[in-house]
C-alpha cells in the first residue's frame, strides 16, 4: 500500500500550496523539520511572486534561495550533499564499531 504524501499546511495560500504539491515528492524525507522548511520555502515563493516592490522581491528571493539550498532543491546543493554523504557514512560506521 502506497503511503500518502503529507498535505500542505492550511495557512499556505493557493500559490504556495501548488508549489508544495510540486516539491513534496522530491524531498529526501518527510520529517517534521523538513516539512516545516518546505512550508517556509513555499510561503516565501508565493510572497516573492506577489511582491510589488523590487526590494520586497529581492528579500523574498533570498529566503527562497537559502531554503532551496537547505532542502537540496538546487543542483549545487544536491551535488554537495552527494559528495559529503559517503564520508559521513564512513564516519558513522567507524564510530559504531
Amino acid at each position: 500500500m502506497r503511503s500518502r504524501s503529507p498535505q500542505p499546511p492550511k495557512h499556505l495560500d493557493d500559490v504556495a500550496r501548488r508549489k508544495w504539491r510540486e516539491l513534496i515528492g522530491t524531498l529526501p524525507d518527510h520529517e517534521q523539520g523538513t516539512l516545516d522548511l518546505l512550508a517556509v520555502y513555499c510561503a516565501a515563493w508565493s510572497a516573492m511572486l506577489s511582491a510589488e516592490e523590487d526590494q520586497d522581491k529581492i528579500r523574498w528571493m533570498r529566503v527562497v534561495r537559502q531554503t532551496a539550498g537547505e532542502l537540496k532543491l538546487t543542483p549545487k546543493s544536491r551535488k554537495a550533499s552527494a559528495r559529503h554523504s559517503p564520508a559521513l557514512l564512513q564516519l558513522v560506521q567507524r564510530r559504531a564499531e
